[in-house]
């Protein structure tokens, strides 16, 4: 491109000056008679041609560049999808029969047998669970909207081993979360906590509905 330029220009320009001076021209070697003159002429579109090129050329790259990382970056959330999805249904294929989604966990919620804090245990261990236990707010907004109002249930939260010292029988740990209703915990011989919108300390062995959930409880 610059050949073409450099050509027409020169050719241009040593016709003219031909056409001004006595001198012969050989108009077959216009370029050749125009000699460093023209290029020194042509010095400032060469640099403005050179520029735009470059330019052109840099953001390209730029372009470029910016495309890939968007590019890598969408991958790395996809495969991210990809395992949580993957994780969740391997946790599915393992969940009982009667479970039901609710928030992030799997629950069952007896409506009609009521037990005692053990045997409401137990029951859960033969379906293929445990007592439910509540890790945060969401969880306890979510279940809550699922129960009806002013109905007590088992969770797997007690003291039984510690007077005061709340854990999960499912994990054996702490409880790390707690939502008791006002005035609560109010017996120190209650030993087991059931849910009623809000958690209370109860006698273990006072017959309540209970709710039982699937799947891994880390508290």
């Amino acid at each position: 491109m610059w050949k073409i330029v450099i050509f027409l220009f020169c050719t241009l320009f040593a016709s003219q000056l031909c056409g001004s001076t006595s001198t012969d021209c050989n108009v077959e070697d216009l370029v050749s008679q125009c000699g460093g003159f023209c290029f020194r002429a042509l010095w400032p579109i060469l640099d403005h041609i050179s520029y735009h090129q470059e330019s052109g050329s840099n953001a390209s790259d730029i372009n470029h560049i910016a495309t890939r990382v968007q590019l890598d970056k969408i991958e790395k959330q996809l495969v991210a999808q990809q395992q949580v999805l993957s994780s969740l249904e391997s946790s599915q294929k393992n969940i009982p029969k009667n479970f039901e989604q609710i928030g992030s966990s799997f629950y069952y919620i007896e409506r009609y047998s009521q037990q005692n804090w053990f045997a409401a245990r137990d029951i859960c261990r033969r379906m293929g669970g445990n007592l439910a236990s509540i890790r945060s707010d969401a969880e306890l907004t979510a279940l809550n909207a699922k129960l009806p109002s002013s109905t007590e249930f088992w969770l797997d939260i007690n003291d039984l081993g510690k007077t005061g010292a709340y854990v999960s029988l499912s994990s054996g740990k702490q409880t790390t979360f707690l939502k008791w209703s006002s005035g609560e915990p109010s017996n120190t011989s209650h030993h087991c906590v059931l849910l009623n919108n809000l958690m209370y300390d109860a006698n273990c062995d006072q017959l309540t509905l209970f709710i039982c959930q699937a799947g891994d409880i880390n508290e």
